[in-house]
């Protein structure tokens, strides 16, 4: 079942994700009421008897946690001191039918919540998982009364430099070694301290992938080769020569100097100084390369031609370009075997370090008896689904959940999914028990925490399993509230790519309820930096000479994005100071867009300066 709120349409239907006996996923656009949506399933849940603190609503910042609870009690508050006319208006706004004993009750729910034992929570992500940790410590395998801290950059710092002392201790030691092969493949360490705060940054994710397993980098290690579908004990330039033969290449130089142009004749010399080598491997391979493939290992072009003909014979030419094309193809699947066998060794080096790196990291948070935002999530996952005392833990928490609602659901990641599953199959397995029920809502346009490891993919996936285990209902709210049309058009435009809309299938042309609303939509050009005059006035400022003590160092900040910044902030600016009329015609919306669709929705900027 699907509703929706566009203006076309009865305005109470998306109200049916709003029925306290109904699961449902929304789906909502930017301003098109979906906090407001959220807060009155809440307040439904309440008129229909729902114990408070039965109710759990998770999101995924502090400010958006204080943002609902602040909205939930300003109407909790209107209901409590509305006449009576204005009382019958909100609650039907709310989709409540104004009899006197819901009348009753909603001017009764302020004071219930406040005196109530157990309040509805509105939590984070992460204040749930400390919640049920700080409960559970032994089951989870966690110190007890461990504290939560936030900023972890020193610890990282710490032990980044402890990874390199262990190393430094055993110059010959394997760790030693990796650290000198990913140090220079990473071209110096900044880009190798990058490269290993990204493995420590998706560690749940590694936790996840080698759950289990007694040596995690080999076990990723024997997955990548079975991806890359290599033997790592065959030796591709072995390979190579076994198939294109000293005889065939003796016989391709012949030819080529049968037709003894100058470049011809060069390439015969460069296959001749490979073949004087006893023993043909990668140096011989090498030498032959220049001969057969461009600098940007293409195969050369060799087509036929009448003098070609003239001095190779017809014969001799088909046999040129024959052997041209094996030795080119042979050559192609050599080099790619090869790249294949180099990232394998390269990320079997990246895996173990960073695997170390991870182990101190965990080692110094043990020792200080603290857990980050990662550990929370990764060690109530374990605890939900696989520890000893899972079920009973699932139970307990269970007896104290009745209905789960989740906002900004686009930005949860894939552990935050699987710590959640459980209490969603307890919904799903014991729905004639008591009253239960799971709403979740977001917007996959609006997925900006990639860095966080948010997958927009997880909420068309979770829509689609809730349908089938609970009879959820899905919603759409695509008519915006608060957009004018020129804005909602550009939108439409946008995400109608073919390239976007093969990651978001799903996605339905917006409306909006103010067809008057003025405005307009510019597209701005995207800003290329001239490297080679911001690199001179880099040189510039690192070679000329100043007083330290009274000009400080010049350091150049300048991107293409702060010049995109810049080029929107004049635009605000202009607005602003020349207090401009906002017409049909005017500028009113900056709409920005990247040639990359994976980070599209960053890259929005959709802003209707009225006053």
């Amino acid at each position: 079942m699907k509703t929706t709120n566009s203006p076309s349409s009865n305005p109470v239907d998306s109200l049916v994700a709003a029925q306290p006996d109904v699961s449902a996923t929304v789906s909502a656009s930017a301003g098109t009421g979906k906090t407001w949506l959220l807060v009155t399933r809440i307040i439904r849940l309440l008129l229909a008897d729902a114990e408070p603190g039965s109710i759990l609503a998770l999101t995924f910042t502090r400010k958006a946690a204080a943002e609902m609870q602040m909205r939930l009690q300003e109407r909790l508050y209107q209901l409590a001191i509305a006449d009576d006319s204005t009382l019958t208006e909100l609650l039907a706004q709310a989709g409540i039918t104004a009899i006197e004993n819901n009348k009753i009750k909603s001017r009764e729910l302020y004071e219930r919540l406040l005196h109530a034992d157990f309040p509805v929570r509105l939590q984070t992500f992460h204040a749930f998982c400390q919640d049920i940790l700080s409960h559970f410590p032994l089951e989870a395998d966690i110190t007890p009364g461990f504290e939560l801290i936030e900023n972890t950059a020193l610890l990282q710092q710490q032990a980044l430099e402890e990874l390199f002392a262990e190393a430094t201790r055993n110059s010959q030691g394997k760790l030693a070694k990796d650290l000198d092969v990913l140090m220079q493949a990473c071209n110096g360490p900044a880009n190798t301290k990058t490269a290993l705060n990204s493995m420590l940054g998706h560690r749940s994710d590694w936790w996840a992938f080698c759950e289990h397993c007694n040596d995690n980098a080999a076990h990723a290690s024997q997955q990548l080769q079975k991806q890359l579908q290599i033997d790592v004990n065959t030796d591709p330039y072995t390979q190579f020569f076994s198939v294109v033969t000293r005889e065939k290449l003796i016989d391709f130089t012949d030819l080529l100097r049968k037709h003894a142009t100058k470049t011809n004749l060069s390439h015969a010399q460069q296959i001749e100084h490979a073949l004087e080598a006893e023993s043909l491997h990668q140096s011989a391979f090498q030498h032959l390369q220049a001969a057969f493939l461009t600098a940007r290992c293409e195969p050369r072009t060799r087509k036929p031609s009448k003098a070609q003909a003239a001095s190779m014979g017809n014969d001799g030419e088909t046999a040129f370009l024959e052997l041209h094309h094996h030795i080119c193809t042979s050559m192609l699947d050599a080099l790619e075997i090869s790249k294949r066998i180099q990232a394998l060794e390269l990320n079997a080096v990246w895996y173990r370090t960073g695997q170390r790196y991870i182990e101190l990291y965990q080692q110094l948070k043990r020792e200080l008896r603290v857990l980050d935002f990662t550990d929370l999530e990764w060690n109530c996952y374990r605890l939900l689904n696989t520890a000893d005392n899972a079920h009973w833990v699932q139970y307990k928490i269970d007896q104290r959940i009745n209905h789960v609602l989740i906002d900004e659901f686009q930005d949860t990641n894939p552990t935050q999914w699987q710590l959640i599953t459980p209490l969603l199959e307890e919904i799903a397995a014991g729905p004639s028990e008591r009253a239960r029920s799971f709403f979740l809502v977001g917007d996959e346009k609006q997925s900006i925490y990639s860095f966080r490891r948010a997958n927009p993919e997880l909420q068309r996936q979770a829509s689609h399993h809730l349908a089938e285990n609970v009879s959820a209902v899905a919603v759409r709210l695509d008519a915006s509230r608060r957009s004018s049309p020129a804005i909602v058009e550009a939108v439409n435009a946008v995400f109608k790519q073919d390239e976007i809309l093969r990651r978001m299938p799903e996605f339905s042309d917006h409306n909006t309820h103010l067809q008057q609303l003025p405005g307009s939509a510019s597209l701005y050009p995207l800003c290329q930096l001239d490297h080679d005059a911001v690199q001179q006035a880099d040189e510039f400022a690192a070679t000329s000479l100043r007083n330290p003590l009274l000009a400080p160092r010049v350091i150049n900040t300048r991107t293409a994005r702060t010049d995109e910044a810049r080029l929107i902030a004049d635009q605000i600016d202009k607005f602003v100071n020349e207090q401009t009329l906002i017409s049909a015609k005017d500028e009113a919306c900056l709409l920005y867009t990247s040639p990359s669709p994976r980070d599209f929705s960053c890259n929005l900027v959709c802003r209707l300066l009225l006053e």
